[in-house]
Formats: structure tokens, C-alpha cells, sequence
């Protein structure tokens, strides 16, 4: 989440820190960003395949075991590609706009 998806509120007049608030990442807020949900999709029905692998094989359908297991593999690795990517994106562009608010200052 970037600084311009937040409300806007009045500054303290005294110019005193904001303690009110932790800076930190507030617990479900990587959920709450929707430019990780593809990612998340992709993980979501890598477990799903994953668990149907292990259905299929303990019912002895090796074949399809292994088939959903190699898709289910392969969601995975790229459902954790596209949340990274996505991370690292976000932290590049809190980085740009850091730099143009010093800059400014």
C-alpha cells in the first residue's frame, strides 16, 4: 500500500510525531492489497491440485497423481513468482517516492 492509497488527514500542528499510529504493516494488510491476489489464486489451487494428488494416489490412479501434482508444482512456483515480483515492486516504488520526497525537501 503506498502512501497516496491512504486517506488524507491534517498534520499536527505542533509538528510533533505521530505515535498514535505504528508504522509497521498492520496484520492482514498483504491480503487487503488486490495486486496480490493472482498470485494468491495460484497458491490457493496449487494446495487444492496438491491435495487431489494425494486423493489420486492413495486411491491408486498413479498417472493422474502425478499429473496433478506436476501442475500443482508448477502453480506453485509461479504463484510465489508472482507474489515476490509484486513485493518487490511495491517496496521499488516506495523507494522512488521516498527519493522525489527528499528531493523536494
Amino acid at each position: 500500500m503506498t502512501a497516496d492509497d491512504e486517506p488524507w488527514e491534517i498534520p499536527p500542528l505542533d509538528d510533533a510525531p505521530d505515535i498514535a499510529r505504528d508504522p509497521a504493516p498492520q496484520p492482514g494488510a498483504a491480503l487487503a492489497d488486490t495486486k496480490n491476489w493472482p498470485g494468491y489464486g495460484l497458491l490457493l489451487v496449487a494446495a487444492l491440485l496438491a491435495i487431489g494428488a494425494a486423493l489420486l494416489a492413495g486411491w491408486g490412479l498413479d498417472r493422474a497423481a502425478l499429473a496433478a501434482a506436476v501442475i500443482a508444482a508448477v502453480f506453485l512456483v509461479v504463484g510465489v513468482i508472482l507474489v515476490v515480483l509484486e513485493r518487490l515492486r511495491g517496496h521499488a516504488q516506495a523507494r522512488q517516492n521516498a527519493d522525489r520526497n527528499t528531493v523536494r525537501s
